[in-house]
């Protein structure tokens, strides 16, 4: 039976990336690897992350992406200078400096277009995998995009989801805390890794194994 990975924020740590998929997860091409979105900002490396992921798909690795907040926020900044400085606040000035660039227009059109290819969602037989979360105020959460990148709610309701449980990134937490998500309705695997210096257990890029249940991690290497 294929493996099915998901594999929490990024944020530039490319070498923690190509370690954790090539020394801890190991993927086969029958495997399946799904990102959570969140590839690039506040890290030191978001181009060699996003050349990487793409090179998975080019050797012909089953890969599904999808959309994160820095993602949306690095397209939305070629709409208006407002938006542009938004987002160099908010881990866009580390991403530019990565691609050599000083605006994101300047990106080469290949990662912009996968940047706009990125899924908001996707929907398995028992779980839902998003970035942020759902907004269930919402008559159809999964209408709402926004609140799918943004959201940190942690309340879930499953009479809107199918009876299906949410696995997100997007908030960072201890390792501790992703291990009990396990068992719960909103499985977390935003391990931090981009955080490594700054925030007391933190610094683990995740990945979850979904027919086991089993976790792996590897602690930030790139900082």
């Amino acid at each position: 039976m294929p493996k099915q990975f998901i594999i929490g924020d990024i944020h530039g740590c490319y070498k923690t990336l190509v370690a954790l998929i090539e020394e801890e997860i190991n993927p086969s091409k029958t495997d399946i690897i799904y990102f959570l979105g969140d590839y690039v900002g506040k890290g030191p490396d978001s181009k060699n992350v996003v050349k990487y992921i793409m090179s998975l798909k080019n050797d012909g690795y089953n890969v599904r992406c999808l959309m994160g907040n820095h993602e949306k926020m690095l397209l939305d900044s070629m709409l208006n200078d407002k938006l542009h400085y938004k987002w160099l606040w908010n881990g866009g000035s580390e991403c530019l400096r990565s691609f050599d660039v000083y605006r994101a227009k300047e990106i080469k059109k290949k990662y912009i277009k996968f940047f706009e290819d990125l899924e908001y969602y996707i929907e398995l037989d028992e779980f839902i995998l998003v970035h942020g979360g759902l907004n269930f105020n919402a008559l159809d959460p999964l209408t709402d995009r926004k609140s799918m990148l943004w959201t940190r709610n942690q309340h879930i309701d499953k009479t809107k989801t199918k009876g299906k449980r949410l696995i997100v990134g997007h908030t960072p937490v201890k390792f501790k805390k992703i291990k009990k998500s396990l068992n719960e309705d909103l499985i977390m695997l935003d391990g931090g890794c981009v955080y490594s210096k700054v925030k007391e257990k933190q610094g683990n890029l995740v990945a979850l194994e979904l027919n086991e249940m089993k976790l792996y991690r590897k602690y930030n290497i790139d900082m």
